[in-house]
């Protein structure tokens, strides 16, 4: 890099400087014509000033460096020796560099001119303006680096006059250049995209084409050889690089979009604009401190900046936010507030951070991204696995030695509305420590509440640093708010022409008195008597008059709020007119301040349902108080969170016209979000149709269309808005009403804005405010509601229209979201039938068992479940006993007392019930919890019965006399879980709020609170010694605590899902757990190491407990299941039995509790059921009309194909294997494990003949083409044809040497082609059951399928060893030789093989003579074709080539063996034959060619292995005089090899023209084959193996999963034309699709065992038995 420098002698340059760069500045301009500018040689010759006008821009950069202290400077057009390729590369690779690293960059912008004017660099007034936006400056290509990369760049006119630099005048560059703000801040280019840096150039020219390119190379950090004159292969060059540098880039933005963020938390958003900083020579002393502390390496990672309101502390977070932002070490921010949706809460704090991070620094971003790949459920996971995942581990990871600390920065932390939140943040911030490679440290603002304060007093001394700002020298305080006053009132009084001293120092120092150190006073005054304009100096006198300086800061404060309001009401009004003003200005600004998310004015007024003028005048005279942007749909917020605190709080706002009653205006607003939903709520709000989109592919702006940010809100805040106004609910009120309507299209809604995760808990939230005697057909609608959500969350949230779909198609008959919106179902489904399968009861995931309690003696054991009954089973039959019934709702919790005397219940209805355990007599019915019960214990003597309620209490009931004796509750949240010491002296709490608490019994007060968990904890248990507590939660772990310190003893990891059960084994050695995910585990309490996990259930676990002698487990599900284990092996001892309906019946009856039967899905009364086992085969009659079913107990039934069941037919006694019409629809066969097949009768259901015959499975059945015949195969390796008319044999097939896996008839009938698991094919003759040709050989595997072509002239099969062969028949002769014996000469010298297939026209044997000549001998009139031919019949040889005859089976083809005495002989091969690849150019009869025309060199192995047939191999094999065998080339001219698929081929079928070949496989595809050429034509994903894949009538592709949509596959081929089919529906695992769309999903109990499709009808047969009937439109 040269440099140049002024000398009195001249201008001069340097030698290159390699390293050790002095510092230099740079200037940046718009070149001349070639002979005006500056080179370096005119500078080297000192002819510089030959050329003027390229001189003085130079003179122009020295002088101006000079000034600005830099001796040296660089002006790339005279530094650069242009004439040096390797030096011009080399410059414009680092030029980038270069730039960024200069002091200073000078942009001299030739074409602006300021002459005569005078440039106002602190006013507003720009006349060069309409110039600078028209410089040609902007228009190059070279200088969008030298304005991005430099950090300090300055604009100069044409005169040499600052007009000004990147940071000052960035709102008008970027609205030049469409550069964002960031970027000309000084963020790095890497938070911007590779598309969007391009972007910037888009309208920027270079003289030379290549530099179009070149010159975006530092921009997008891309490295590539400089070739001039490839003109535009210059920019797909960097194309190409940029895609491959940028594409891991790209993907890892990719995965950061998918980050749920709170964009507006960040200091410099767009929301945060008008946020004010800390004026110049404020705050001095405490700003120095903080940046002390952020760049010091000690262990003080958290600073805590401590002030009551009011007092600067968010202006200091911006402030030093920024300084850090500029100083390139902060991490992230983020700026709680109150109201503010999603800045107001903490579940999207990490993601945020995250993002953050990530773009702030590019050594952080890949790990990060890893985490999310990782894992990808994060943004759902709970706060520690985020902060842990996203934060801690991806900072770890980091290896950047130039980073040594990054800050975090948390404003607002109190206006988090969870203290549960506040507390886990602090904890997790205070583990910064672990970090090693860099110092992450954390700056915290709050108010001083008390849970911040405690959570600070946690985190040891040496670790935090705490600052007060409201104990700062009351000196300093005042010093700054004098300032704030003057920078204030000079620009007021600027602006109203008041003088440049106006107010004066005195009129300063009494507002400083006044506003008592609170910043907040200071600002809203100050905006106050701006906002008066004309008025300044009245409002100023205002403010004074009467206010008294040791009145207090709050007083203060609420004083000015005060005036700013009452003000805001025109004078001059009448008494009336004063009240309409107030009243609108009530339910304006009580909705603003009310709202838990700022809205826009138009958004308010569609709310509160109110005009949007009428919102603006009534704001107009208050922003003082709001800020309210002048873009329409910004939203309007609080200057400050202390205005809602006054305005609601009634001891502080006095004034009753200005005063907000919160809970009204909370009532208001959530019967206004029940409004708006109610009109605007509808199916398909975005108008997508097609019910399978996702929601991730909706385009954003449409969604902002479809629903606006009002009926956003609404649809998030109505049921909290409910809670906060504190009233109880009815089923008159509007909100039952706006479910009953639109409670899916809430779903929908929620799920299309991705707020799916909060579903569930707005629906508990409200179910809340019900109170249970006014409620009860609401609370069972919500139970439903509550069931829906946990069935189909999973797709609703992926796909919002399968509300419709699924939800709908397969919500439970008795389902209320059944009842109120099967009309809802979406227009693509025409109809849906569900016929449920033969079960004793349904059970399903909302059933599940609550709570289990074993006897004392263990032979019984109680659960609390379904119904509002308690149950009880015997241990050792395990069957159902008897039920306790009284309660009203579902039983949430029991408990056995000590003495086994009496048990009791706690339910849904609020109440606890107690009965008699021998009479089953209700003893008590404790009542006085509010809402449902989870949790009931009796304590370790007897004496006491404590509940625990969703009521946010605890209480205690005498167990004699069911007296209440006192209740915990305070600050206590919902109760989970209770247990005794025991001794009895304690109870400890499991609660929704993530502690658990430890209760002195005898005081009712909290001993003990155990923080740890992050996540609700679930269940809580003491162990048997009373030293520890057991704790498991949401959150996946287990925690041990110490009941004597209050400490974490250990934690237990390894569920992957929430822990819902926990207790000690009665020795307390060991501790289960079970959890949603499945599993029991089974850990060591003293190492706390995992022993065992128990599998088996099918369903989430909710309950666990161990028999009192500690040998027996009992588990229980959210299938209503329990099971039990023995607790010291793990194996199972099995289930408890079923209730049976008439166990229950009468008990539900009575108390109006439905009982869940099976019954059709499609809202009829029809009260079939399918099959008791899995349907395992489906098929449709010819004309469609009729559908067949089986299951794997040996029942068929007979269905239409809208679902009415026909018939019924019993008879096999094994799995049925195949069902099949008869071609003209009158009879149904089924085939059989049972070894039979039988034939029905459609019309009457009943068997016309049972087909015995076969000794093992029969695996497949095929009608003849004419109906007369059908043939069967089995995996006794026999085919057997029989008469259909008769039901009688015709016939039997033998030959085959395993299994018969296939059979397919030709099309006129007379052929049947066979395959088997001896890895051959076979063609017989229909008529004379015999072989037409020898079999064909060659698969390496099972042969899995046959087809025969149209015209017969091709046999295709398919293999487990990957493979498909074609196998010509077309010149087969029947088994009729074309030549004898008599025609060969004898043989010396044999050639072992057989010739089976080998020439069309004939089957033969080869031998060679002594002569050396390979001769054929026929073989088709030898015994060796018929079956008992015995060794008997043959010579005996004395030395044999292949073995000996005594290995010949039935059936087999003979081999012919060298003897000693130089004969012929006949030799069986085991195998049956071998195939041919070596054809030689001989006649048949004649000899071929000699042994030589064997391959040399080839040889496979011994004679021996000819008989064996070892390897399959496909060769003409030859024995010589050494008896060795030669090999042939491996090409088989008897079948083609089709290779293609990468696993085993199922199945294979031929076009009806016999042109194309289809085949699938086990790799998930089928691919489609032309049979002339051979080659592949095309390939389907198909997305799963498929079975059976074939071409119907039709021409289009039918397969075990329905018809296949071929798209543009079809062009041009006959065979793939579609145009007569109506649609394409198929099933994959998860979706039905037609057409390759989706159409409807299916939850994993209705996933498809079998399947058949016509057009747009889909029938299912599911594992549970049942069967679906489905139309699409």
């Amino acid at each position: 890099m040269r440099l140049l420098h002024q000398e009195p002698g001249g201008l001069l340059v340097t030698n290159e400087w390699l390293t050790n760069f002095p510092k230099y500045a740079v200037l940046s301009h718009t070149w001349l014509s070639d002979k005006e500018e500056i080179k370096l040689d005119d500078v080297t010759n000192g002819t510089a000033e030959q050329k003027p006008a390229g001189y003085s821009k130079i003179q122009f950069c020295g002088k101006r460096a000079a000034i600005d202290g830099y001796k040296y400077f660089w002006v790339d057009t005279c530094c650069i020796d242009k004439t040096s390729s390797a030096e011009l590369q080399e410059a414009i690779t680092a030029m980038f560099r270069w730039y960024r690293n200069a002091g200073k960059c000078y942009a001299y912008l030739s074409d602006v001119s300021v002459a005569g004017e005078d440039v106002d660099l602190l006013g507003s007034s720009r006349p060069w303006e309409g110039a600078f936006r028209r410089s040609r400056w902007f228009t190059r290509g070279w200088t969008l680096q030298e304005l991005l990369a430099p950090a300090a760049v300055e604009f100069y006119s044409a005169e040499g006059i600052f007009l000004g630099d990147k940071i000052s005048l960035k709102h008008i560059v970027h609205e030049i250049t469409g550069i964002p703000l960031t970027a000309l801040e000084g963020d790095d280019l890497s938070r911007f995209s590779a598309s969007e840096r391009l972007s910037w150039a888009k309208h920027r020219r270079t003289t030379r084409v290549e530099d179009q390119a070149y010159c975006l190379l530092g921009v997008l950090e891309i490295h590539m050889p400089l070739l001039y004159g490839e003109d535009e292969y210059a920019m797909v060059r960097l194309q190409q690089e940029v895609q491959k540098k940028h594409g891991e880039l790209a993907k890892w933005d990719h995965l950061l979009e998918t980050l749920p963020i709170a964009p507006q938390a960040a200091f410099n958003s767009l929301d945060n604009q008008y946020g004010p900083t800390c004026l110049t020579n404020t705050r001095v002393e405490l700003l120095r401190d903080l940046m002390e502390w952020a760049d010091a390496f000690d262990d003080r990672y958290i600073y805590w900046l401590n002030g009551i309101a009011g007092t600067g502390k968010s202006t200091v977070a911006r402030t030093i936010a920024r300084n850090l932002h500029d100083k390139g070490i902060l991490g992230g921010s983020f700026f709680f507030s109150k109201g503010g949706g999603d800045v107001s809460r903490a579940n999207l704090l990490f993601t945020t951070l995250a993002s953050q991070l990530a773009s702030r620094f590019p050594s952080a971003k890949r790990h990060i991204c890893e985490a999310i790949l990782a894992n990808k459920d994060i943004a759902v996971q709970s706060l520690r696995d985020q902060w842990d995942q996203l934060i801690i581990s991806p900072l770890a990871k980091m290896d950047d030695p130039d980073i040594k600390n990054i800050i975090l920065v948390l404003d607002a932390l109190d206006e988090c509305d969870s203290e549960r939140d506040i507390r886990i943040i602090l904890r997790l911030m205070s583990t910064t420590r672990v970090l090693q490679n860099v110092r992450l440290r954390v700056f915290v603002t709050s108010r001083p509440e008390i849970p911040i304060r405690c959570g600070f007093l946690q985190i040891p001394e040496a670790e935090r640093q705490v600052f007060y700002l409201h104990e700062i020298l009351p000196k300093l305080v005042d010093r700054d708010l004098n300032l704030f006053f003057q920078q204030n009132f000079t620009a007021i009084g600027e602006e109203r022409g008041l003088g440049v001293d106006w107010p004066g120092s005195r009129i300063i120092e009494r507002l400083v008195e006044i506003a008592y150190g609170l910043f907040i006073w200071a600002s809203t005054a100050c905006r106050y008597i701006r906002e008066g304009k004309g008025l300044a100096i009245k409002r100023l006198a205002t403010l004074i008059k009467g206010r008294h300086s040791g009145a207090g800061p709050e007083r203060q404060l609420d004083a000015i709020y005060t005036t700013v309001l009452e003000d805001s009401i025109q004078q001059g009004l009448d008494d009336e007119e004063k009240q309409i003003r107030f009243g609108t200005m009530k339910e304006v600004v009580g909705g603003i301040v009310t709202l838990l998310s700022p809205l826009s004015a138009s958004s308010l007024a569609a709310l509160v349902d109110m005009e949007v003028d009428e919102i603006n005048e009534t704001l107009a005279d208050l922003h003082t108080i709001f800020n309210i942007p002048s873009l329409k749909d910004r939203p309007i917020r609080l200057h400050h969170p202390t205005f809602r605190d006054f305005l609601v709080d009634s001891t502080r706002c006095k004034n009753p016209d200005v005063w907000i009653d919160q809970k009204k205006a909370h009532k208001a607003l959530a019967d206004s979000c029940i409004r708006i939903m109610r009109k605007t709520l509808k199916r398909d709000i975005c108008d997508l149709k097609a019910p399978g989109v996702l929601a991730a592919d909706i385009d954003q702006s449409r969604k902002e269309r479809c629903i606006p940010p009002e009926l956003q809100y609404s649809c998030l805040y109505w049921a909290q808005h409910y809670r906060q106004s504190g009233v109880l609910l009815g089923e008159h009120d509007t909100a039952y009403a706006f479910l009953k309507e639109h409670y899916l299209h809430w779903l929908e809604v929620m799920n299309i804005m991705g707020r799916s995760s909060e579903i569930a808990a707005i629906i508990r939230m409200y179910q809340a405010l019900l109170v249970d005697q006014d409620n009860a057909r609401q609370l069972s609608f919500l139970k439903d509601a509550r069931r829906f959500i946990f069935s189909f969350q999973n797709v609703m949230e992926r796909t919002p229209l399968q509300t419709y779909c699924a939800g709908l198609a397969f919500v439970r008959p008795s389902s209320e979201v059944n009842h109120y919106f099967r009309h809802e179902l979406h227009p693509s489904l025409a109809k849906v039938r569900v016929v449920d399968a033969i079960v004793p009861g349904h059970k399903d995931e909302y059933m599940f068992v609550n709570d289990l309690a074993f006897t004392p003696d263990g032979s019984q054991i109680a659960s609390a479940s379904l119904g509002p009954v308690i149950r009880v089973w015997d241990i050792k039959s395990k069957a159902a006993l008897l039920v306790y019934d009284g309660q009203r709702d579902k039983t949430g919790t029991v408990a056995i007392s000590p003495d086994g005397k009496t048990i009791a219940s706690g339910s849904d209805d609020t109440s606890v019930m107690v009965w008699n355990r021998d009479t089953r007599v209700k003893m008590f019915n404790l009542e006085g919890h509010t809402r449902w019960v989870n949790t009931v214990v009796y304590s370790p003597d007897g004496s006491i019965l404590a509940s625990g309620s969703m009521d946010e209490t605890i209480r205690l009931w005498d167990a004699a006399s069911g007296t209440d004796l006192k209740t915990f509750g305070g600050n206590l949240s919902c109760v989970n879980a209770i247990a005794f010491s025991p001794d009895g002296k304690f109870l400890v709490s499991a609660t929704f709020d993530w502690l658990v608490r430890v209760w002195d019994v005898s005081k009712g007060e909290v001993q003990l609170i155990l923080d740890g968990h992050s996540g609700p904890v679930n269940t809580v248990r003491f162990s048997p010694n009373g030293q520890q507590v057991v704790s498991g939660s949401d959150d996946m772990t287990i925690k041990v605590w110490n009941t004597a310190s209050g400490m974490e003893s250990v934690t237990l990891k390894g569920h992957v899902k929430k822990v819902s059960a926990v207790t000690f084994s009665p020795d307390a050695c060991l501790i289960v757990s079970g959890s949603e995910d499945k599993t029991l585990r089974l850990w060591d309490v003293a190492k706390g190491t995992l022993i065992r996990t128990l599998e088996g259930h099918i369903s989430g676990i909710n309950a666990v407990c161990f028999s009192p002698d500690g040998q027996t487990l009992a588990a229980g599900a959210y299938n209503d299941e329990i099971r039990l284990w023995d607790a010291v092996t793990g194996e199972t001892k099995g289930k408890l039995a079923d209730f049976t309906d008439q166990q229950l019946g009468s008990v539900l009856e009575e108390k109006g509790t439905e009982l869940l039967v099976s019954s059709p899905h499609d809202g009829s009364t029809n009260d079939e059921t399918a099959h008791a086992s899995a349907v395992v085969c489906l098929t449709l009659s010819p004309d469609r009309q009729l559908v067949a079913s089986a299951s794997q107990d040996s029942d068929i039934k007979i269905w239409t194909t809208d679902g009415n069941q026909r018939a019924k037919m019993s008879g096999h006694v094994g799995r049925i294997t195949r069902l099949m019409f008869h071609p003209d629809g009158t009879v149904l066969a089924s085939a059989s494990m049972d070894s039979t097949v039988v034939l029905w009768e459609i019309s009457t259901g009943t068997a016309i003949g049972t087909l015995r015959g076969h000794t093992d499975a029969v695996q497949d059945i095929r009608f003849s083409p004419n109906g007369q015949l059908l043939a069967s195969c089995s995996a006794d390796k026999t085919v057997r044809l029989w008469h259909v008319s008769s039901a009688t044999p015709k016939s039997t097939l033998y030959g085959h040497a395993d299994t018969v896996t296939g059979i397919a008839f030709s099309r006129d009938g007379r052929l049947l082609v066979s395959c088997s698991a001896d890895r051959t094919v076979r063609l017989w003759n229909v008529e004379t059951a015999e072989l037409v040709a020898f079999p064909f050989a060659g698969h390496e595997d099972t042969v899995n399928c046959v087809a025969l072509s149209p015209s017969g002239t091709l046999i295709a099969s398919c293999s487990s060893d990957t493979t498909i062969r074609l196998w010509p028949t077309d010149d087969l002769a029947f088994g009729t030789a074309s030549c004898t014996t008599a025609d060969m000469d004898p043989a010396s010298v044999t050639v072992v093989a057989a010739a089976s297939g080998f020439f069309s026209d004939t089957a033969c044997d080869i031998a060679s003579g002594g002569d050396e000549v390979v001769r054929f001998w026929p073989t088709d009139d030898i015994p060796s074709h018929t079956a008992g031919w015995k060794s008997a019949d043959m010579e005996t040889a004395s030395s044999t080539v292949g073995g000996a005859a005594s290995d010949l089976v039935d059936d087999l083809v003979s081999d012919i063996a060298r003897g000693e005495d130089a004969t012929a002989r006949l030799l069986p091969t085991d195998d049956n034959a071998l195939d041919f690849s070596y054809r030689t150019s001989a006649e048949t009869g004649t000899a071929g060619g000699t042994v030589d025309d064997v391959p040399s060199g080839s040889n496979g192995g011994t004679a021996s292995d000819v008989a064996n047939g070892q390897g399959g191999v496909t060769n003409i094999v030859a024995a010589g005089a050494d008896t060795s065998v030669a090999r042939g080339s491996e090409s088989d001219p008897a079948s083609v090899t089709i290779l293609g698929h990468e696993k085993g081929v199922n199945s294979v079928s031929f076009s009806p023209d016999g042109q194309l070949l289809v085949s699938s496989s086990d790799d998930h595809t089928v691919r489609f084959w032309d049979c002339e050429t051979r080659a592949e034509y095309a390939k389907l994903d198909a997305a799963m193996a498929l079975r059976d894949i074939r071409f119907s009538a039709d021409h289009s592709i039918e397969s075990d999963r329905g018809a296949l949509a071929l798209g543009p596959l079809h062009l041009g081929i006959s065979s793939l034309c579609m145009t007569d089919r109506e649609c394409a529906s198929f099933v994959t695992d998860e979706w039905i699709t037609k057409e390759r769309e989706r159409m409807l999903w299916l939850p994993d109990e209705y996933r498809a065992s079998s399947v058949v499709t016509h057009g747009g009808l889909v029938i299912l047969g599911h594992a549970s038995g049942g069967i679906s009937f489905i139309s699409l439109r």
